[in-house]
């Protein structure tokens, strides 16, 4: 009934949060929060400065901004 918090980040949509009550799930079929393509964990805020959450990642480089390979994709745009 309500988007995991910061603190709860995206291990919420597998196992419940200890704040969970009305959790029903698991939300993903695997049992484990994917990895970005370049093998990191994805950024989680709620909420978020864009939405009621951002997910992103920073890129191939790890850092803010880049070009190419090495920018950020968010999910805001």
């Amino acid at each position: 009934g309500r988007y995991p918090t910061s603190d709860e980040g995206l291990e919420a949509l597998i196992e419940a949060p200890a704040s969970g009550r009305n959790w029903n799930g698991p939300y993903l079929r695997k049992k484990k929060v994917p990895l970005d393509p370049w093998n990191n964990p994805y950024h989680y805020v709620q909420p978020g400065q864009h939405g009621k959450f951002d997910i992103y990642t920073l890129g191939a480089d790890g850092s803010d901004g880049g070009q190419g390979e090495d920018s950020d994709v968010v999910s805001w745009e």
